[in-house]
């Protein structure tokens, strides 16, 4: 048999969502997950990725495209998916499974490589998930015997992975990590404040991940430090890669007066604490206008 096997055409990304989602009641629930589908939705538009369907399913959301790979890479960027994978789709009789799998393993198993067969079944079939992984991996081993393949149940080159849901099942070979956490959008948006370094924008990412929407609020304080405004945008920026969909704002505040105004006529060892207290004072009238 030819080395060469043609590519296989992933159709499908298979969305894992977060872990916290699931813990949640049904109601709570489904409102996270339409927003996820929302924020979904929003990056595959900005990112001109065209597809033809995006079902929900318990645990699981199929999109349906001709740029699997691309899209799997963008969406792995998404708060609340915990990894996506492309994956090509067949029906969920074994012996589908089975071709499909081994043409699969036909252009990604090179010469010499370990692979693990896993399965994940959702419904009623006539047959296990261990028959799964027992006859597609003794039918890649025979239609590649001159490539030497081997199995390794614990430590695999790749892991192929079959998924089989009700009347479908869906094959790939990557997992693409994801961030987890929960929608952006299903918390109220936050007043974030964020400086030059790098602890601000941490924390906004993380409020993010959080499933709240961020507002930013730099304080330019020149002419003590010229530089500040530049990295705070800078970092806005990176920030802003991980909220597409949402409002992209950022406000400024020219906090140079205050601090000139805090040293003339404060105690040098309260400068801090003072400068702090008005830019809090600040974010309260910013997040009460917005």
């Amino acid at each position: 048999m030819s080395f060469n096997q043609p590519e296989p055409e992933f159709g499908t990304v298979v969305i894992r969502l977060g872990g916290e989602i699931g813990i949640k009641a049904a109601w709570t629930r489904k409102l996270y997950e339409r927003r996820l589908i929302s924020n979904i939705k929003a990056v595959l538009k900005h990112h001109a990725i065209p597809y033809e369907a995006l079902n929900r399913r318990f645990g699981r959301i199929y999109l349906k495209t001709s740029q699997a790979q691309s899209a799997s890479k963008k969406l792995a960027k998404v708060f609340g998916i915990s990894s996506v994978s492309p994956a090509l789709e067949t029906t969920s009789k074994l012996s589908d499974i089975i071709d499909k799998s081994v043409q699969i393993a036909g252009s990604t198993f090179k010469k010499g490589s370990s692979f693990a067969v896993r399965c994940r079944r959702v419904g009623r079939h006539a047959y296990t998930s261990q028959d799964v992984c027992r006859e597609v991996g003794r039918q890649v081993l025979d239609a590649y015997s001159e490539r030497g393949l081997r199995v390794d149940l614990k430590s695999p080159d790749i892991t192929l992975s079959v998924e089989v849901r009700e009347d479908k099942a869906y094959i790939s070979t990557e997992v693409m990590q994801g961030v987890g956490g929960l929608p952006l959008g299903a918390q109220p948006k936050v007043v974030c404040l964020l400086n030059g370094d790098i602890n601000s924008p941490v924390a906004c990412w993380m409020v993010m991940k959080r499933g709240c929407p961020i507002l930013l609020l730099h304080f330019d304080e020149t002419p003590f430090n010229k530089e500040s405004i530049n990295r705070a945008l800078k970092a806005a920026k990176t920030l802003f890669e991980w909220a597409i969909g949402f409002p992209r704002k950022v406000y400024i505040v020219p906090h140079g007066p205050n601090l000139v105004q805090i040293e003339q006529n404060c105690p040098k060892k309260l400068k801090r604490v003072l400068s702090k207290r008005m830019m809090y004072r600040v974010a309260e009238q910013v997040a009460e206008m917005e």
